[in-house]
């Protein structure tokens, strides 16, 4: 009988966890673009960096989304290189990043996060 060599499955891991930072951050920044005019005249990258056109603010939504992706998943790459984890509670852990960042661009969601902060006079 032969034996099933596999591989660790951390980097696998990796990939979720980092999806579901991308995610929270996606929401975060919806959230942020609502409460601050600052913050949503930064976010239009089509008109500040040229990224996109005509998207506004959610150039800079999801580019910061997909940076906090890419660096989260380097970064948890690099830690979990080579070791086997508990799938279980990394897939957990990506599952509620995933569904607060989705909760967070829910607009009854954002706009009662957005109704905590004073408005600018």
């Amino acid at each position: 009988m032969q034996e099933i060599q596999t591989k660790p499955n951390g980097p696998v891991a990796a990939a979720f966890v980092a999806a579901g930072i991308g995610s929270l951050v996606l929401g975060i920044f919806v959230v942020l673009n609502e409460i601050s005019p600052d913050i949503s005249n930064f976010l239009k990258f089509d008109a500040n960096f040229g990224l996109g056109k005509g998207v506004g603010a959610l150039s800079g939504k999801a580019s910061l989304a997909t940076l906090a992706f890419v660096i989260s998943w380097i970064a948890l790459f690099l830690y979990t290189r080579g070791k086997e984890v508990n799938f279980g509670r990394w897939f957990a852990a990506a599952l509620i990043l995933v569904l607060a960042g989705f909760a967070l661009t829910f607009p009854p969601i954002f706009e009662f996060i957005v109704d905590l902060f004073p408005k600018a006079a």
